[in-house]
């Protein structure tokens, strides 16, 4: 009898835990993704938009326990057609290719004031690398809303095109090595 009272208060207590865990699968129609890419030595910057493919966040107890998203690099878009032809090249991000980035964070954080700091996997191309993003999250009926705006080095992932630490002599056409990508990132 003993033991039957300690296996039902060990049952009670693992399904409390559980009942706080709640994952949310990433809303692709809603979620949107920006990136901007300047010149190396002027003000003249580019953006376009990103599609995510999927993704799922796991909170609990105000911890983001896993987070996983996958992005279509085949959506990489830019209103000039020349260009977006040529982002997705070999120049630059091969999306023939590599048909998807990936971001996963590699330990668990703690949303403190509606703010983590993301640290994880970045897989662009064939590179993996290691990231931290700042992100705002809202957590409100059922949904998770995930902001953030980051700095990331292209070169990093092996795009190396008219970079100017690589090209130590251009100027006019050298594009800086640092890209922002931004993100709203809905979760039901």
């Amino acid at each position: 009898m003993k033991t039957l009272k300690i296996y039902i208060i060990t049952l009670f207590a693992f399904t409390s835990l559980t009942m706080n865990a709640q994952e949310y699968s990433m809303n692709n129609k809603k979620s949107n993704l920006t990136w901007t890419g300047k010149a190396a030595f002027s003000s003249y910057s580019l953006s376009g938009d990103l599609k995510t493919s999927q993704g799922k966040i796991l909170i609990e107890n105000n911890t983001i326990k896993s987070l996983d998203i996958t992005i279509d690099m085949t959506s990489l878009t830019h209103k000039n057609k020349n260009l977006k032809s040529h982002l997705r090249s070999k120049d630059f991000f091969e999306v023939k290719r590599y048909k998807q980035a990936q971001f996963t964070i590699t330990k668990p954080v703690q949303i403190v004031d509606r703010k983590a700091t993301l640290v994880g996997t970045m897989k662009i191309k064939k590179t993996s690398l290691e990231e931290s993003i700042e992100a705002n999250i809202k957590i409100k009926g059922g949904q998770v809303i995930l902001t953030f705006n980051t700095k990331l080095d292209r070169t990093k992932y092996g795009v190396k095109f008219n970079s100017p630490s690589f090209f130590k002599k251009m100027k006019e056409n050298a594009i800086a090595d640092n890209f922002l990508l931004k993100g709203e990132l809905i979760f039901n």
